[in-house]
């Protein structure tokens, strides 16, 4: 399926990259459908969390092919992934009973 060249990385075919982009989709798709199923809160909150970090690491190993490279570059979109998930997960809890401007 993948060639190695010399520097050690593999060379995907536009069908692997389709099929990635395939499942990107799928997984976009079911973040939207959840949505309507009625889960509690928390629970909607924990699945669209998962499906968040599962798409945004697909992107970066395959699509800005980060899979091979040194773990320098890794760091740098996995810290920013934490302190956004964190940052997230605060607002959810100080907000949590918050109606709205005119509740």
């Amino acid at each position: 399926m993948a060639e190695k060249h010399s520097n050690g990385h593999a060379e995907h075919t536009p069908r692997f990259y389709l099929l990635v982009g395939a499942v990107l989709a799928v997984i976009t798709v079911a973040e939207v459908l959840v949505t309507f199923i009625g889960l509690p809160q928390i629970v909607l909150l924990a699945l669209l969390l998962i499906m968040m970090v599962v798409k945004g690491a697909a992107v970066v190993m395959f699509f800005m092919h980060l899979r091979g490279d040194a773990n320098i570059f890794k760091f740098l979109f996995i810290a920013p992934l934490l302190m956004a998930t964190t940052m997230l997960l605060a607002f959810q809890a100080l907000f949590s009973g918050h109606v709205g401007i005119g509740g």
